[in-house]
């Protein structure tokens, strides 16, 4: 079993050329809407597709579709990708159908997209691999512990534990109608969200019990993603945990953490990423550089797609 974490280089590794060629033109592009989901599946044709592993994309707490030029990136590469919105936070204002906030999320959402992709031709029914950022980051690792017919899950900057809603009080994911226990962040205005989610990891860890996702129980490889410059929250101490509590309950399979320095706390797919957003007293800290935040999301990007290679 292959188990490590790993301190990137401000350099990176030359590890894309195990993803293989890229495809030419453009992916067809398919608004889904069948039972009740909500997403856009990228895809060639079946005949094309060559049934590589396919992802199911997951964004964070932005709301929304994920973030259309990974998607892309991921198809242009051989990957049929359902990128899905699971509610509509403040970049998803148009899509009435899904939950204004993230709130009381039933999981079963999930499964019904994973089943969904499933029954398409262009998909490899015993590879599908979960991708996800952040908030999605947490999904996804959430999702694989709970579903053993999946081929490996990717996290970037992800967190061991499930959170609350985001905004109001109360939870976020609910499984068979009821909320699944969550920890809170103590935020304090004023100050980095991160500190809050320090002080709450620095509390009393049986009080974080209920709340910790059970790794363990993922069947397929894990690869995570995580910046020690994160001013969202702590990811590279909640990716830690993760890959103790893997080691320590004896998960079977190939589990990799890499960190970098100086990245953004937005990681997830190729080129530049944004280390800031607003202005003024409603600006947003994500921490790094943008030189740092390029260089880390390349490197991730190129060793997402040799990790898919591999499945």
């Amino acid at each position: 079993m292959r188990r490590r974490e790993f301190i990137a280089g401000a350099a990176g590794l030359a590890v894309a050329a195990a993803a293989g060629p890229s495809f030419a033109g453009e992916p067809v592009v398919t608004e889904v809407s069948d039972n009740g989901l909500v997403g856009k599946f990228y895809a060639w044709p079946a005949e094309v597709q060559r049934r590589k592993p396919a992802v199911l994309m997951l964004g964070g707490s932005g709301g929304g579709y994920p973030y259309e030029n990974a998607a892309k990136a991921l198809a242009g590469a051989g990957h049929p990708v359902l990128a899905l919105a699971y509610f509509r936070g403040f970049m998803g204002g148009a899509l009435t159908g899904l939950p204004a906030q993230l709130k009381d999320i039933p999981l079963e959402y999930f499964f019904k997209a994973i089943d969904w992709m499933k029954t398409r031709p262009e998909v490899n029914p015993k590879k599908i691999v979960l991708m996800g950022e952040s908030r999605g980051g947490e999904l996804v690792l959430q999702l694989g512990s709970m579903r053993k017919d999946l081929a490996g899950v990717i996290a970037y900057v992800p967190s061991h534990l499930r959170w609350g809603a985001v905004g109001p009080e109360g939870g976020a994911w609910t499984l068979g109608g009821q909320l699944l226990p969550y920890a809170r962040d103590d935020y304090k205005p004023g100050e980095p969200l991160v500190s809050g989610f320090i002080r709450t990891l620095d509390g009393d860890p049986a009080k974080l019990a209920p709340a910790a996702i059970a790794v363990e129980k993922i069947r397929g490889p894990v690869l995570l993603f995580s910046t020690r410059a994160d001013q969202i929250w702590p990811s590279t101490r909640m990716c830690q945990a993760a890959m103790a509590r893997m080691a320590a309950k004896g998960k079977r399979g190939a589990r990799d953490h890499i960190v970098y320095e100086d990245s953004s706390h937005l990681l997830m797919g190729p080129g530049p990423g944004i280390t800031h957003f607003g202005e003024g007293a409603y600006r947003m800290e994500f921490g790094g550089t943008e030189d740092g935040t390029l260089k880390a999301r390349n490197d991730a990007w190129a060793r997402s797609l040799a990790f898919m290679g591999q499945i």
